[in-house]
């Protein structure tokens, strides 16, 4: 079912949806193809960290492409809306950032282009071809503002840029909630090489003799957490300190006291075994989702020789792509993939009863009242009532939309209804 919050925001039509050029699987394969003809490279957006690349993998692991196939080598990742903050708190002078109404700043891409003299009229806006020339010219005018941050910055896009940072033992600064914060690198997280766990040298640690289930409630506490997770695979604001301090608010430590208490924190006996502890016991409690969509980072990776029979099965033709879900592919998810999209793009390669199995799928993933890890109908029939009634009467272009996307959901949910 396509999000109501996101066909309002586009003004997009949701018979588009159906009578799109390309399907999931085609649009997925036509950017793994471009990622091939293009790489190595670094990948740019806005937000795309957080938004874009998430998409983008989640895509990649359902269509039976390599999730993580930005990264792979020879390939960065780096977001303008990060490289905005960053100058944002460290050189405030180099960028306008516009106020909402409320006096609050914004980052929305349109309203700082404006503010900068970058032509891109709100009218503009949510389309993509629009989208990606604002951010181009967004990134070349942090360039050229504060072209040594850029370039620190842009060291991060790589996860070898941080993790290096990370392993030296000295103070850096790192951007958490618009402002710099001195923290050490204390360790990987067990088993995730890519996130780091640091220490906020601006707390006292007073941590150090806490058993692991004391330390485990400190690290996820709201407010003041003397422990942070770092990602460094998603180009975090991480820079020497020297080179951050000035993008600190209130009053730090001094540079004296940061390193006392980062020699304490990296030499006492027992923390880093602690610590360790605390990490593995907090992730261990995550339950496995029984939804093969939501497992992208808890399942495990794709083995060598499931990513080789993925590779060949966009090679070939769909009654050979039914012979190697069947016969080759051995992770559970990839094999209910691979089922789904036969099902979806060539059921006649399929035998009756997996054709019966897949409309039973259908059924259930657009139809099901369950809580799932997807938009299902009756989710966003409710979305659509909560719009309405947030709605203004007098805003009768937005009723009209919203009764619009109501009646194709219903008609979509009955539609496959009766196909089951």
């Amino acid at each position: 079912m396509p999000s109501p919050d996101a066909l309002l925001i586009t003004g997009l039509d949701p018979n588009a949806v159906k009578t799109a050029p390309l399907s999931q699987l085609a649009l997925a394969q036509a950017i793994a193809r471009l990622l091939v003809e293009t790489g190595p490279t670094t990948i740019l957006g806005f937000n795309s960290m957080a938004f874009d690349e998430e998409i983008l993998r989640h895509s990649f692991f359902q269509t039976l492409h390599p999730p993580y196939a930005t990264s792979q080598p020879g390939f960065q990742r780096a977001d303008v809306l990060i490289l905005l903050r960053a100058v944002a708190m460290l050189e405030p002078d180099a960028v306008t950032i516009p106020l909402t109404k409320e006096g609050k700043q914004t980052m929305r891409l349109g309203k700082v282009c404006r503010a900068n003299g970058i032509a891109f009229d709100e009218s503009d806006a949510h389309d993509a071809r629009n989208d990606v020339h604002a951010t181009i010219a967004l990134f070349k005018l942090l360039r050229e503002r504060a072209p040594a941050l850029i370039a620190a910055m842009m060291k991060n896009a790589h996860k070898s840029g941080p993790s290096a940072m990370l392993t030296q033992g000295e103070p850096l600064g790192l951007g958490v909630f618009g402002c710099m914060i001195p923290v050490t690198g204390i360790m990987p997280v067990p088993g995730n090489a890519a996130s780091w766990a640091v220490a906020d040298l601006s707390v006292e640690p007073d941590y150090l003799e806490a058993t692991a289930e004391e330390l485990g409630e400190r690290l996820f506490a709201k407010g003041v957490r003397p422990i942070r997770l770092v990602k460094t695979n998603a180009q975090p604001c991480l820079l020497p300190w020297e080179q951050a301090h000035t993008g600190a608010r209130g009053t730090m430590p001094s540079s004296a006291l940061c390193r006392e208490r980062l020699n304490r924190i990296r030499t006492h006996a027992r923390f880093r075994e602690t610590l360790t502890l605390a990490l593995a016991e907090r992730f261990a409690d995550r339950p496995a989702s029984p939804y093969p969509d939501a497992t992208l980072y808890s399942g495990g990776f794709i083995s060598r020789e499931d990513a080789m029979t993925s590779r060949r099965w966009h090679e070939v033709g769909w009654e050979q792509r039914v012979a190697l879900a069947r016969g080759l592919l051995h992770d559970e998810r990839l094999k209910a993939f691979a089922n789904r999209w036969a099902y979806l793009e060539a059921p006649d390669a399929l035998s009756s009863a997996e054709r019966h199995r897949g409309s039973q799928w259908l059924d259930h993933r657009l139809n099901t009242t369950d809580e799932v890890p997807w938009l299902s109908l009756s989710a966003a029939l409710q979305r659509v009532a909560s719009l309405t009634a947030a709605t203004d009467s007098g805003d009768l272009k937005k009723h009209r939309q919203l009764a619009v996307i109501s009646r194709w959901l219903t008609d979509r949910g009955q539609a496959v209804r009766r196909a089951a």
